[in-house]
């Protein structure tokens, strides 16, 4: 299609993303969002980039193209991907194996995984309690992303290229080009575009029934033991306030999992260990010191450190665990796109999704992630 407008619905990592792609590409972009730029998932997002330990081998793939586009886009001078490496830790001689075992699966030579051993982990982390280490693993590619430093420069650019940015606008209703909004004092907004994308995390479910679609998202709201075996939603994000703990990488080990923050401390979690509770179950609580307890046993130097803020986020799950980029409905111009793997895969996405919009052309990597796997779920009216 010639598409000269666009709306974007959802201003995270994936739809700020997919606005500046569009805006690339001469498109003028109108973003709107029930709150602000990064507000929702985005917010609480332990945002590590890989494609590791991931199945099936094409959705391993798919976050391996992402990481890839985010080397891309730091190499064209973005500040957002901190490239770290990424060290596994071995506290036992069964993990260690298990890691191994990790770096031979990974189907890509080029990714540059390796096995280390205790001297090798030591080498990397110095500053880790030497006594706990067995071995471990290094992924030179991985790192995390500055979330909100991501989303609003990609926003701040495409409101400088003419783009229009509506916060605290909900979406009430999708009926063919139009999209209408209601702001906090009950006002209603219609906006008009060529081309609708739905980028709106868990919230992309209520959007599109207006559209006639049963899209296919777990509940974010359900308890765990209601959700089978893709698991909860739940994300417990900790930080720290600043610390000198010499923390060189993103690292992961039983139990606990590391980076540095943008605020100078540590940012832990363990979706293991946090997402075993419901968000409004009062032992999610626990679950922050129970992580830091660890990191400091981990590390030493980490003795003194405090937590100074915890996030609660609902991940973004389709209901088979993987990701669903497509067209919706029979009607309206209206494409959809959803993961749980948002912060790795929104750049990859974001270029993939802006050519098929604008030339019909479907990337090869994500011809598996439609809807049409979906069809005893979706309605048969609904058309991709």
């Amino acid at each position: 299609m010639s598409a000269k407008t666009a709306i974007v619905i959802g201003a995270g990592v994936l739809g700020c993303s997919v606005a500046a792609e569009l805006t690339r590409n001469n498109v003028r972009v109108t973003l709107i969002d029930e709150a602000e730029i990064a507000s929702g998932t985005s917010a609480a997002t332990f945002a590590w980039v890989n494609g590791n330990n991931k199945s099936p081998e094409n959705y391993s793939h798919l976050n391996f193209l992402g990481l890839q586009a985010h080397e891309r886009a730091a190499a064209a001078g973005a500040r957002w991907f901190h490239q770290t490496g990424m060290v596994q830790v071995a506290q036992s001689a069964v993990e260690a194996e298990g890691y191994e075992r990790n770096v031979k699966n990974i189907a890509w030579p080029e990714y540059g995984a390796r096995p280390l051993t205790r001297a090798g982990v030591l080498q990397l982390e110095p500053s880790l309690d030497a006594e706990r280490v067995v071995g471990g693993a290094f992924y030179p590619r991985e790192g995390w992303i500055d979330v909100q430093t991501m989303c609003h420069s990609l926003a701040e650019m495409c409101l400088e290229q003419g783009a229009s940015f509506r916060p605290f606008e909900s979406v009430k209703e999708i009926r063919d080009n139009e999209v209408v909004t209601e702001c906090r004092d009950g006002s209603l907004s219609t906006y008009t575009a060529d081309v609708i994308i739905v980028a709106a995390g868990n919230g992309t479910p209520h959007i599109l029934r207006s559209v006639g679609i049963d899209f296919p998202l777990l509940d974010p709201h359900a308890h765990p033991d209601e959700r089978g075996s893709v698991g909860s939603s739940v994300g417990v994000i900790s930080t720290t306030g600043k610390v000198d703990a010499g923390i060189r990488h993103f690292v992961r080990t039983k139990g606990v999992a590391l980076r540095p923050s943008r605020n100078g401390g540590i940012t832990f979690s363990d979706h293991p260990t946090g997402g075993q509770w419901a968000q409004d179950d009062p032992r999610t609580w626990q679950v922050p010191q129970t992580l830091l307890e660890r990191a400091k046993a981990l590390y030493p130097s980490l003795k003194g450190a405090v937590t100074k803020n915890v996030a609660l986020g609902t991940r973004v799950l389709p209901s088979d665990g993987l990701t669903v980029v497509d067209w919706v409905g029979s009607g309206a111009p209206v494409y959809a796109a959803a993961t749980h793997s948002g912060v790795t895969l929104s750049a990859h996405l974001a270029e993939t999704i802006v050519r098929e919009l604008l030339t019909g052309h479907r990337d090869e990597s994500v011809q598996s992630f439609g809807l049409d796997r979906f069809k005893e779920r979706v309605p048969s009216e609904a058309g991709s």
